[in-house]
């Protein structure tokens, strides 16, 4: 392979948190840094940027300078990226891999680890890179393997190991493992097992607390700075779905219940919950906020007041996944309610507002039987209009496809611009951040806490524009799609019955609005959109007719 004279290069280093003592650029980050450096000038070649990413384990890809290195190979800012070692690119070894064998050499970009003498251009000399990716994988996995070990034993000894308290308790300043009782949030935590032991539900309560203008417990705990964060779009209302957990959690009456979620894996951060049988319960580990009659009494009415049963998992209703609320774009939720006489009601309701009552949205309420009905005329009249004249229908579709893909087309270059535009500006605000840390400018924890909340932001924004891209590629409808749905459509004249393999094979979504009086009529707008053309007919379907 011919290499070239020169390369514009981006240096990247890393440095775990487990090492990390307190300084933006510790030693470790400080002479990797000009080991890179004196590198690049003694090639004469060109060091366009310097990724830094001081603190984050190499387990883990999701590190902020580092997602900034793919967006600056596609700008073609940088060819070619150097560290230290292979390790410092990640301990991963299937992702290190990614990189070094496939994302860099398809993007004309040179890897170099100087250390482990490994280089992309000389292919002669990599074969060992392999190995030494999976011994460096080999250490995070026995870490993580000891860590839990200890974090277990810690926690059969009654000792507190989250790493939020939850509500009504707080951390001990002297202790982290024991929890005290935070007063304020504990009166809160009182009012609402009374509450409820009083007879009222879930939902009343809730509204109660929404009016009185507590704050739910995510945003109590990050407007007292314990470390949690809220995203912008959150909103601080309190649901029936988190006062229920509450109500289950044995930390009220002082027992310690712990290991409920587990991390999937060393590689990732996402948990899942974990077999009840293997929780770690000690009791009268602290002080209870709740007496034991108080918590006997009301998990006595958990188990009775419920009178609409959702749909459990393994009973799927017909459009679970389908419905969303017309106007906060929710899913919604399907219930039934039972009746003295005759047969249960099925329902479904926007679950924004079945979780936070009124203050987040209103109903969007649809009987079942009532959408049923509608969605099988609609695929009647869609079923006979195509066979009637399909070439005409034909022609409509193409001529709405070609008018709809113009106009999304316009939206999303609008708001990826704008997006892209607000990415890069908080880039240029984390650099200044980090001289005005280094010059003294301003104190550790304002840094910290700033810059935790615009990588918090930056993470938003990354999935913001990762979602248009795929909304922008969903939205390229083509004459063969129009085809493939005439012919399905096209089977379902007849049809009498609607069943969840039909809805699925002819619908992607139903938005469903709220019903609104007029004349002392109900009314409500229902839009289907079909797999392969969405809704491009529209009100055009009545014209055709």
């Amino acid at each position: 392979m011919k290499l070239q004279n020169t390369h514009d290069v981006g240096i990247y280093c890393r440095l775990s948190r487990d090492d990390n003592n307190g300084n933006l650029e510790s030693m470790s980050i400080g002479n990797q840094k000009q080991m890179l450096v004196d590198y690049v000038k003694e090639k004469g070649w060109s060091l366009q940027e310097t990724y830094i990413d001081d603190g984050f384990s190499g387990a883990h890809f999701d590190r902020p300078d580092f997602k900034r290195l793919p967006r600056d190979i596609y700008r073609c800012r940088i060819d070619c990226v150097i560290t230290i070692d292979l390790s410092r690119l990640g301990c991963n070894y299937a992702k290190v891999g990614y990189y070094t064998e496939e994302f860099f050499i398809e993007n004309g970009v040179r890897f170099i680890a100087i250390n482990d003498s490994y280089d992309t251009h000389r292919e002669e000399d990599n074969e060992i890179a392999p190995f030494k990716n999976v011994l460096n994988e080999w250490y995070p996995r026995d870490i993580s393997k000891k860590v839990k070990q200890v974090k277990r034993a810690t926690a059969r000894q009654g000792k507190f190991i989250g790493s939020y308290a939850p509500y009504g308790y707080q951390k001990s300043p002297e202790d982290i493992h024991v929890l005290i009782i935070d007063d304020y949030a504990a009166s809160i935590v009182r009012r609402i097992f009374n509450e409820f032991a009083s007879g009222s539900t879930a939902r009343k309560i809730c509204d109660g607390l929404n009016r009185d203008q507590i704050d739910c417990p995510r945003f109590y705990s990050a407007k007292k700075k314990n470390g949690q964060t809220v995203k912008s779009q959150e909103h601080n209302n309190w649901g029936s779905a988190s006062l229920w957990n509450m109500m289950r959690n044995q930390a009220y009456i002082g027992n310690m219940v712990q290991g409920k979620r587990q991390v999937v894996s060393f590689k990732s951060k996402n948990r899942r919950v974990g077999d009840p049988e293997n929780y770690i319960v000690v009791e009268n580990t602290h002080e209870p906020i709740i007496d034991r009659d108080l918590w006997d009494r009301v998990q006595s009415l958990m188990k009775t007041r419920t009178h609409r049963v959702l749909k459990r998992s393994n009973d799927v209703s017909l459009f679970a996944g389908v419905l969303r609320c017309a106007d906060c774009g929710s899913k919604l939720v399907y219930t039934e309610k039972s009746r003295k006489y005759g047969p249960s009601v099925g329902s479904y309701r926007c679950s924004r507002y079945s979780n936070n009552s009124d203050i987040a949205c209103s109903q969007h309420y649809i009987q079942e039987n009532t959408l049923i009905a509608f969605v099988l005329k609609d695929i009647q009249l869609h079923a006979i209009l195509a066979d009637a004249d399909r070439e005409r229908i034909s022609q409509q579709l193409v001529s709405s496809m070609n008018q709809a893909q113009k106009q999304s087309s316009k939206n999303y270059d609008r708001q990826a611009q704008v997006t892209e535009k607000r990415h890069k500006a908080i880039e240029e605000t984390i650099k200044q951040l980090y001289e005005d840390k280094c010059s003294g400018k301003i104190p550790d924890l304002v840094f910290q806490n700033l810059l935790n909340g615009y990588i918090t932001e930056q993470a938003e924004l990354d999935q913001r524009l990762k979602l248009l891209r795929e909304q922008q590629q969903e939205a390229q409808f083509t004459e063969s799609e129009i085809e493939k749905w005439m012919q399905l459509i096209s089977q379902h004249m007849e049809i009498k019955d609607l069943d969840r393999p039909t809805v699925l094979e002819m619908i992607e979504s139903i938005t469903i609005s709220e019903a609104r009086k007029v004349n002392g009529k109900r009314h409500q707008n229902i839009t289907i959109n079909y797999r392969f053309i969405g809704n491009l007919l529209g009100n055009a379907k009545e014209d055709i007719i």
